[in-house]
């Protein structure tokens, strides 16, 4: 196989069809350089002779079918990411490619910015799992997550042992910080990934209801069960079931959790006899569980069913260094919002951002990109442009010693800053907040001077009769 080109992203795409082969190439011409082939064998031979990022590949072709050349693919090309288009949905193929790895599916006739969309996602998640070129190491420390931080690489380490087992694991973490991503990665390194996996909030089902949700029912068994009804844990058969928020679960529902645990198998809802059922469980919470044992309102037979392994994922603020790998990645998961294309984030918008605490973890820290790329107006995403919690909270200088760690250049960057924004705020001090008055001072247009205020994080209200106070 040839290196990489460093010439940026390669897509290939297949299709028995020139009209659609002549589309999608000018669609994505400036985007990636863009291969064809009409038939699959001749996708492999290209698959196997040049560094492809994205497929995108049609289902139904002469020689053989789309989901044959993904098999192909992940074999010949297991970075590669890979789409399939389709006009003949079904649920079906849809899961057997998803299954098998496949990125996504699009569904013929699409909009051709749709597909450009697609792919764009699938560049960008291709770029962030590929190996790191100066040290030979990946940043995808587990299946779709990322991470360079020596804290989740080692818990990538322990979810690869686990994954070989079937014991019961237990993740512990913060809201936000990707438990769900967690045993998802565990469900699909182990054996049973060829089999769905079923996931269930327990915060997000009524009391009353979860346990015929998990454990299903039979006709007459309450009010409004018209028919038999298998629960979760039998949908997950041979495969995993994962509860998360599990320590929102009522203390009646516990105990027969822990039976079903103990003998593997569980019980309808109006129904005698016991089902046996093979099933790897997952649980998860926010909550100090160990606190809630010993307060009563855990119960503590559950508690040592799910202490087999127990794994706890550290909170953003823990992992600075991952904070802008995750940040560029989830800019490039976004689709285009304008005809500006942002090509990531200037210097100080990333200090920002390793400096906030992000209580939120890594949700709050893909929200607050989303919002940044639809306010940004220029290539890259400025200080102005993040929310203003992040903002207002990320230091605005750099004390004696931490300017000696810095280059020249991000030196002055760092003084150009500072200057800026006392200027900003001074001058709409002079003003009194009035924005017109400040910017014919400037000698700018008004909207550039709102420009400035947002990529500095200034509020001019702020401002407004606090003419005579000193400068903050």
């Amino acid at each position: 196989m040839s290196a990489r080109s460093d010439d940026g992203f390669t897509v290939l795409v297949v299709d028995d069809k020139k009209n659609m082969l002549s589309l999608m190439k000018k669609v994505l011409r400036d985007d990636a350089r863009v291969l064809t082939a009409e038939r699959g064998l001749d996708a492999l031979k290209i698959l196997e002779a040049e560094p492809v990022d994205v497929v995108l590949c049609d289902l139904r072709m002469p020689d053989m079918d789309g989901v044959e050349v993904l098999k192909l693919c992940k074999r010949v090309r297991p970075h590669a990411e890979f789409i399939l288009m389709t006009a003949y949905a079904s649920v079906g193929t849809a899961v057997e490619a998803l299954r098998l790895g496949a990125y996504d599916y699009l569904i013929k006739p699409f909009d051709p910015q749709t597909g450009r969309a697609v792919v764009l996602r699938a560049m960008g998640r291709a770029a962030a799992s590929m190996p790191n070129q100066q040290d030979g190491i990946g940043d995808e420390v587990l299946p779709d997550m990322l991470a360079r931080s020596p804290k989740m690489r080692d818990l990538g380490k322990l979810i690869e042992r686990l994954a070989s087992s079937d014991a019961t694991v237990l993740l512990l973490g913060e809201t936000g910080t990707g438990k769900e991503r967690v045993a998802r990665a565990l469900h699909r390194l182990s054996q049973r990934s060829a089999q769905r996996f079923i996931a269930v909030n327990c915060a997000a089902i009524p009391a009353e209801l979860l346990e015929s949700e998990l454990f299903g029912h039979v006709k007459g068994s309450f009010t409004g069960a018209n028919k038999d009804r298998p629960g979760l844990f039998e949908e997950a058969n041979k495969s995993t079931l994962f509860l998360d928020e599990i320590g929102e679960m009522r203390l009646s529902l516990q105990a027969k959790l822990t039976r079903a645990l103990e003998e593997r198998a569980i019980r309808r809802l109006g129904e005698s006899r016991e089902r046996q059922v093979d099933v790897r469980l997952i649980a998860a919470t926010h909550r100090d569980i160990e606190a809630m044992v010993q307060n009563e309102s855990f119960r503590e037979d559950l508690w040592y069913r799910l202490n087999v392994a127990v794994v706890r994922i550290p909170p953003l603020r823990d992992r600075r260094e991952d904070i802008e790998l995750l940040a560029t990645h989830f800019l490039r998961e976004l689709p285009p919002i304008r005809d500006v294309k942002l090509f990531g984030f200037t210097p100080a918008a990333i200090e920002a951002m390793e400096q906030y605490d992000w209580p939120g973890n890594v949700r709050q820290l893909r929200a607050a990109v989303e919002r940044a790329s639809v306010i940004c107006t220029e290539d890259r995403i400025d200080v102005g442009d993040l929310p203003p919690e992040v903002v207002k909270l990320a230091g605005s200088q750099v004390s004696d010693s931490g300017l000696g760690t810095l280059s020249w250049s991000e030196a002055q960057e760092q003084g150009r800053r500072e200057v800026a924004r006392r200027y900003l705020k001074e001058v709409l001090r002079k003003h009194d907040g009035q924005v017109g008055e400040a910017a014919a001072h400037a000698g700018v247009e008004r909207e550039s001077f709102y420009r400035l205020l947002r990529r500095y994080g200034i509020q001019p209200d702020e401002h407004r009769g606090a003419s005579d106070d000193g400068d903050d």
